[in-house]
């Protein structure tokens, strides 16, 4: 039974498999993995949880090594997934909104390093 998964790649490991290991065997995250007993729902508003993803996203950009930063997209990206019709017009992240933007017809960005300013998308 799996449980245990990586905070980075979201994989998801039995005890036997992690025993001894010091990375996470999928990524090689070298991060707290989360037990996945300690998995909750919880009820939020989609506007609520969009404040949350741009004030977590934009502070991690600011002031969190790759690894938290890439922690957090992937949360979002999980956030995210369980709700697509939402996710696909109201992105969780101010850099999701810039894309939306990106994609309008007839509108022109300003700045030309938007790829910059999107965050790397989970596979």
């Amino acid at each position: 039974m799996k449980t245990i998964r990586c905070t980075t790649c979201r994989a998801e490991f039995t005890d036997e498999e992690t025993e001894g290991v010091t990375c996470c065997p999928n990524c090689g995250s070298e991060g707290l993995p989360m037990a996945i007993a300690d998995d909750v729902t919880i009820t939020i508003n989609w506007h609520e949880l969009r404040i949350l993803g741009m004030w977590a996203s934009n502070y991690a950009n600011e002031h969190c090594e790759e690894s938290g930063r890439k922690a957090l997209a992937m949360i979002l990206h999980q956030i995210a997934c369980q709700h697509p019709e939402r996710a696909a017009d109201s992105p969780l992240t101010l850099a999701g909104e810039i894309a939306l933007l990106a994609d309008l017809p007839g509108f022109t960005l300003i700045e030309t390093n938007v790829k910059d300013l999107l965050e790397e998308r989970p596979e």
